[in-house]
This record gives structure tokens, C-alpha cells and sequence, in this order.
């Protein structure tokens, strides 16, 4: 059974405080502001929660975008400036969803290695089963920082599919 969130196509944080006032979580509060509204942060001031989720006080589980187990920030309780800087460095998930809202911070990224563009619609079946095989091979390669796959749902973008179709060579349309 899965302690936290079923993965899905964000990245997220969930930290367990004390309350509202605790030192602790007004620095977690500080850091997210960095990364919104790219990295959803979610709180739970609740034992009974953070006891389903397996969060001690002041731990913080950092979920990668389509990872089943989420990273715990060392070192608890953290400052604004460790979980900025664990973020930093952790927040590039080897599987990303290209999203409109995303788009340029996901193309502009500076990654020498592998690049792989993977066209899937999530509702056909083969799409989905590709796209079920992405996720597997992100999960094995996850440590892997010269792998990088985007993966475009062409349905979310209709006007750009002649680009990619001529750009890459390829019809959309055939599975």
C-alpha cells in the first residue's frame, strides 16, 4: 500500500509541523514561495495523517513527478535554505509532462546526456501502455541525470501537432 500521494505527473512536497506558528514550518512556508507555482507543497499540522503518510515532526517528503516513493529531506528540522537547496538540486525528474503552463521552463533546461520526446495520448490504450513503459524506465534510471524524457500529450497542444508531425518527422495519428 503506498504511504503518500499516487504518483502523478508533479512534482509536490508534504511536510507534518507542529501548527501554523511552529519556527519550522514558517520556513517551510518561506521556501516553497521559491518554486510556486511549478512545485505544489502540501501540510499537515495532523499526527493521525502524518502517521499514514510515515512523516515524523518536521519532516518534509519530496515527491518527483511520477515516482511511487517520495525522497525525505535530511537533516530535520530544515532551514528555508536547506530545502531550497535540496530542492534545487532534486526538482528534475528524468519523466516530465510537457504542460502549458510549463512549457518553457521544461524546454529551457541545460542537460547534456540523453534527450528523449515521447508523443503519447494517456486516453488510448496504446498511448497509455507507452506511457506506462516511460514511467517504468524513469523509475529504473531516476538517478540517471544524463536521461531526460518529455513526454508531450499530443491532445494538449492540437494546434502544434503539423509542427511536431514535420519537425520530428512522424504521423500523430498512427500508433
Amino acid at each position: 500500500m503506498p504511504r503518500g500521494p499516487q504518483p502523478s505527473d508533479d512534482n509536490k512536497l508534504i511536510g507534518y509541523f507542529k501548527n501554523k506558528d511552529s519556527e519550522h514550518y514558517k520556513a517551510y512556508e518561506d521556501a516553497v514561495e521559491e518554486f510556486h507555482p511549478y512545485i505544489p507543497f502540501f501540510t499537515t499540522f495532523d499526527s493521525k495523517v502524518a502517521k499514514k503518510l510515515t512523516l515524523k515532526l518536521n519532516e518534509i517528503d519530496f515527491y518527483k513527478a511520477f515516482m511511487e516513493e517520495p525522497v525525505t529531506i535530511p537533516d530535520k528540522p530544515n532551514s528555508e535554505e536547506e530545502i531550497i537547496n535540496f530542492v534545487e538540486v532534486h526538482k528534475r525528474s528524468t519523466l516530465r509532462k510537457l504542460k502549458p503552463e510549463s512549457m518553457y521552463e521544461t524546454w529551457e533546461e541545460d542537460v547534456d546526456g540523453i534527450h528523449i520526446v515521447a508523443f503519447a495520448e494517456e486516453a488510448d490504450t496504446d498511448g497509455y501502455e507507452f506511457l506506462e513503459t516511460l514511467k517504468a524506465v524513469a523509475q529504473d534510471n531516476t538517478d540517471n541525470p544524463d536521461l531526460s524524457i518529455i513526454w508531450i500529450d499530443p491532445d494538449d497542444f492540437p494546434l502544434l501537432v503539423p509542427y511536431w508531425e514535420k519537425t520530428f518527422n512522424i504521423d500523430l495519428s498512427a500508433p
